[in-house]
């Protein structure tokens, strides 16, 4: 009977410890979830604020991998650092005021979403469009996928149809 007791008093020992084991292994990993969401905020923070707000691209060094992929109106394409940089410059020099606004922020896991306002004076050349004058706005909607901290992937909806229509592209 004394054996019995001794096998149950260690069965119920590595059964504690087991739970013990899965709650902070659990509690670890939400602590990584936590973190990894952070930093993906801050990386997307980093971007619209200081890359596109301000036009600061070396920013882009922190927070862009050498290469993405960038989906835009059902043609995906890869796009250097350096090329995205260069698209967020021809955007301030038609547009020095130029804002993005991040009214909706989601993140999940390795993937970040956005629903942005962008504004501006059209100030310079855009498109084919000499400068208006005209202060112009478009919604967008962007999902990024991170690796390392960085993002590698990039998926963009705006309302291109209204934008150029206030630019007087279209009728």
């Amino acid at each position: 009977m004394l054996n019995i007791r001794k096998h149950n008093k260690i069965n119920w020992l590595f059964g504690i410890s087991g739970i013990l084991c899965l709650m902070i292994f659990a509690v670890s990993c939400e602590q990584q979830a936590t973190s990894q969401k952070q930093q993906i905020q801050e990386v997307v923070h980093s971007m619209f604020e200081e890359g596109w707000n301000r036009g600061d691209i070396d920013s882009f060094d922190e927070t862009i991998a050498d290469s993405v992929l960038f989906h835009y109106a059902g043609s995906p394409r890869t796009l250097s650092r350096d090329e995205m940089s260069q698209f967020v410059i021809r955007w301030r020099e038609a547009f020095p005021d130029l804002r993005i606004d991040l009214d909706e922020f989601l993140i999940q896991n390795k993937m970040a979403a956005i629903r942005g306002t962008l504004t501006g004076t059209h100030e310079g050349p855009w498109a084919g469009a000499e400068p208006t004058g005209e202060k112009v706005s478009m919604v967008l909607m962007m999902f990024f996928r991170f690796e390392n901290g960085k993002m590698v992937e990039l998926w963009e909806v705006d309302d291109q149809l209204g934008f150029r229509r206030q630019l007087g592209l279209i009728p």
